[in-house]
């Protein structure tokens, strides 16, 4: 079963579990369920949909449950617990959210169709042309950089990447290794936002400036890919690397970090991709 039929499966597994004791209505879940990481499993959703995994689960959710409490004319409070929510005003908060009205109002007015969210049936992706990944090993190394909190509605990093550049002539980098580095780390919840360091590698031993924040690279293996083309469809090639490349791989992303490089007087980033083995985080 390749990345596709698991994502396929997963999501009807979500579907049939609304409605009955135990729903599997968070991300976690239902990573945990298709046997991936919270971010790769989000990953491979978006790139099959475009869609948010976390609002799809949600839109579903508040769906399901009204659809049945309109047809049935039970109450919400029955039907909660059914449907994955803990409590009346996370619900209202929710439908709020996604249709600009109270339940009560919903209940006596209903929805147009419109707003309903139906079911999708990911496509299959039509196999685009072919990124290589190359599969390495490389020993661990230490980055120094400034460290950034990025919420899922970023679209550039441009500005981060500014601020580092007026204070990078303060590190003491590696002179062995003259690129630069964009470290990222996925937090429990895939959709919620991600940790990015804007880094270079340093020697071990070298002292630092309190200013930067350091970070251990342990020993991993990875699947390296090549980016060349302009910086701003670095998009489509991720959703390469997880909609088509590790969804027909029996390789398995390690799926809470990974990282770029930027080798120096070169116009390319490279993307390197941990590979789920006993690897450990970064310290």
């Amino acid at each position: 079963m390749d990345g596709y039929d698991n994502l396929v499966q997963t999501l009807s597994r979500f579907e049939q579990s609304l409605g009955g004791e135990h729903p599997l209505t968070s991300v976690q879940t239902l990573a945990k369920v298709s046997g991936y990481s919270p971010h790769h499993f989000s990953r491979l959703f978006s790139s099959h949909t475009n869609l948010r995994l976390k609002e799809y689960l949600q839109a579903r959710q508040l769906t399901a449950l009204i659809l049945q409490a309109l047809a049935d004319e039970r109450s919400y409070a029955d039907l909660l617990p059914l449907y994955g929510f803990e409590d009346y005003e996370t619900f209202y908060r929710c439908c709020k959210r996604r249709f600009g009205t109270s339940p009560g109002a919903i209940r006596k007015q209903g929805l147009q169709r419109s707003e309903l969210q139906e079911r999708i049936h990911p496509a299959r992706k039509e196999e685009a042309e072919p990124l290589l990944g190359e599969e390495v090993q490389l020993d661990g190394f230490l980055l120094c950089g400034l460290s950034f909190y990025l919420g899922p509605e970023t679209r550039s990093f441009h500005t981060i990447w500014q601020q580092f550049a007026k204070h990078q002539h303060l590190i003491p980098s590696h002179p062995a290794d003259k690129a630069s580095y964009q470290y990222s780390a996925w937090l429990e919840e895939a959709s919620d936002g991600m940790s990015v360091l804007c880094a270079v590698p340093v020697e071990k031993d070298s002292e630092q400036n309190p200013l930067f924040s350091l970070r251990s690279i342990p020993p991993c293996r990875y699947v390296r890919f090549i980016h060349d083309q302009d910086v701003t469809s670095i998009p489509k090639t991720y959703q390469y690397i997880y909609g088509t490349y590790f969804a027909h791989s029996e390789m398995q992303p390690l799926g809470n970090w990974e990282f770029q490089r930027y080798p120096e007087g070169e116009q390319l980033i490279e993307i390197y991709i941990p590979l789920r083995t006993q690897t450990p985080l970064p310290s």
